[in-house]
């Protein structure tokens, strides 16, 4: 069994490695998790890396992509994941909307939207949940009525992170409101611009400080060349993004940076006349998160071969986001017991450690485990699609 990289993908993963020292910078990685969102260095930065030919690397060539596989792209993941946890700035577009457009969008579409994903202009938000529709989505109440030439669309999504700064809405919305229409069957998905006229976006804020969004819908007008793929099929299509998502979005890369200021925090503080890296506890904690995430990454990379080779996928994405997801928390937690009672020290404070970031990841990582579905979701669906076991 061959980890590694051909060469040719070796030489681009080192080629990118110096492109993102140079380039990419703490700001940037983490502009997107501030109130005003995506800001110009990081869209600007986004355009580089199209500009440079990090983007698109195993996309279709008569989309604005090279044809390569996508093992380009899983290594264009790592990569930034290495550097402060940081992902494609318009990472919605490009891991989960863009593929599904692919997939299931017609050629209009598609040469609309792709090219402008591949080079690093447009971004997407997230248009799922509602107030009584988070893990089931299946409940969703948002009313698409077809009205031959557009769709009319009136409701609310909450939870929607991206909206503040994004162009385009994935929407998922009921446009079958007959007893056969209930449930999963009766879902479209759609394309809506975020500044059409009828949409209200009203922030929602996080523990951590994080921004998300109450979005509201008072009968905007959709046209019905925005409607993708086939109408009442959007359910099917929202699974298929999700195992997208759970492959490009679930990175284990990302958790490195914060073990290895743990490792390095440890080798260079001392308690009682001693390095805290002599500590058998800590020596412990660090050993199990090191250990977790070599298994996380296998886990993970298989989980990518199946999408890369374009095999069926069922539950082994599910278990790449229940795995890293979790971790990262057992990872923080450990991180803030290790730092002890300086640790809950926020950003800013001169005697914070490690620049406070380990609070503010012990903050964030709560939501990683119900965002984008629950764990206890998660497990359900590796019982079932995996094991063969009944519903509970």
């Amino acid at each position: 069994m061959n980890f590694g990289y051909t060469d040719e993908e070796e030489r681009f993963r080192q080629e990118l490695a110096v492109f993102l020292d140079k380039h990419l910078t703490e700001e940037i990685a983490r502009q997107n998790w501030e109130d005003k969102g995506v800001g110009p260095e990081a869209r600007e930065f986004s355009r580089k890396l199209a500009a440079y030919g990090f983007l698109g690397m195993g996309w279709p060539e008569e989309y604005g992509g090279k044809g390569l596989p996508p093992a380009y792209d899983f290594i264009l993941l790592d990569e930034l994941g290495k550097r402060w946890g940081a992902h494609v700035p318009l990472d919605v577009g490009y891991t989960m909307v863009g593929h599904t457009i692919l997939r299931r969008g017609s050629e209009a579409m598609k040469k609309e939207f792709l090219p402008k994903i591949v080079g690093g202009e447009i971004e997407f938000c997230l248009g799922y949940t509602e107030p009584n529709a988070g893990s089931d989505l299946a409940a969703m109440m948002m009313r698409a009525e077809d009205k031959g030439d557009h769709f009319l669309i009136s409701g609310q999504k909450t939870f929607n992170t991206e909206c503040h700064y994004a162009d385009y809405h994935w929407l998922a919305a009921r446009t079958d409101f007959s007893p056969q229409g209930t449930g999963y069957k009766g879902v479209s998905l759609f394309i809506v611009d975020m500044d059409a006229p009828g949409v209200t976006v009203r922030p929602l804020w996080t523990m951590s400080g994080e921004r998300t969004n109450e979005v509201y819908y008072d009968e905007v007008k959709v046209p019905r060349e925005r409607l993708v793929g086939e109408k009442n099929k959007g359910f099917y299509y929202m699974m298929e993004a999700l195992g997208s998502e759970r492959n490009q979005v679930f990175v284990p890369s990302r958790l490195r940076p914060v073990l290895n200021m743990l490792l390095a925090y440890a080798q260079e503080t001392r308690y009682q006349d001693r390095p805290l890296s002599k500590d058998p506890v800590v020596r412990r904690q660090l050993a199990r998160a090191a250990v977790e995430l070599e298994v996380a990454e296998v886990v993970a990379d298989h989980s990518r071969w199946l999408e890369a080779l374009e095999l069926p996928m069922t539950h082994q994405p599910e278990m790449t986001k229940v795995m890293v997801s979790e971790l990262e928390q057992r990872l923080v937690n450990a991180g803030m017991r290790i730092l002890g009672p300086y640790g809950q020290l926020e950003e800013g404070s001169p005697w914070a450690p490690l620049g406070g970031r380990i609070e503010w990841y012990y903050l964030h990582s709560f939501m990683t485990t119900i965002g984008a579905g629950t764990s206890e979701i998660g497990r359900n669906v590796i019982a079932q699609r995996g094991l063969g076991l009944p519903r509970g």
